[in-house]
């Protein structure tokens, strides 16, 4: 509660952090959806928050082939291959055979992140090499993402 005071009483510097979150946030929310696109999964381009919903339908046939046949299955055996926590689609709502997930992407050191953003102009775009960087656990799990689907 505390937090939302702050931030509803604005300023220089909660604008300056706010816009960094925004930055860091998108940049990354972006980045995520371009690898998994790439890869065949399929998912809303993100327009803001820090999740993404991802439909693995592409691969229906192939996960059936290893007894993946909804999303409680397919978030079980990613992480028992993986590593990598995810939520099944199912607790959103969505058919229990629906091979859909909600991959969350703030698994990083925000504090890290903010501060390195901090060096960047302020209306430049966190690149590739930033995210990298500064956001390593979350590039790093959809990629083992990426390449368990292949």
């Amino acid at each position: 509660q505390y937090a939302a005071v702050s931030a509803f009483r604005g300023g220089i510097s909660i604008e300056r952090y706010l816009n960094n979150v925004r930055r860091v946030l998108s940049s990354l929310g972006l980045s995520i959806h371009k690898k998994l696109d790439r890869a065949g999964i399929s998912a809303p381009k993100p327009e803001g928050g820090f999740y993404l919903f991802c439909n693995f339908k592409k691969y229906e046939t192939k996960l059936k082939k290893i007894g993946i046949t909804n999303s409680n299955e397919l978030t079980k055996k990613l992480l028992e291959d993986t590593g990598v926590a995810l939520l099944p689609g199912s607790v959103f709502g969505r058919p229990e055979n629906e091979l859909t997930v909600r991959l969350a992407y703030v698994d990083f050191d925000g504090a890290k992140a903010l501060a390195a953003a901090e060096t960047l102009p302020p209306h430049k775009i966190p690149d590739d090499d930033f995210l990298s960087t500064n956001c390593s656990h979350i590039i790093e799990a959809v990629d083992l993402i990426c390449n368990w689907v292949k």
